[in-house]
């Protein structure tokens, strides 16, 4: 649903500057995630 309502209200993603990822879980073999989306419309 989240999909379909992004695709609908024509919105487009932000891309993050600087970094591919927002958070990590600091360990010697880390695990990364993106938790940060921004979107706007044309």
């Amino acid at each position: 649903m989240f999909n379909e309502a992004i695709s609908e209200l024509g919105l487009i993603e932000l891309p993050l500057k600087g970094r591919q990822f927002s958070w990590s879980n600091m360990q010697d073999s880390p695990l990364l995630e993106k938790l940060d989306w921004f979107f706007t419309s044309a």
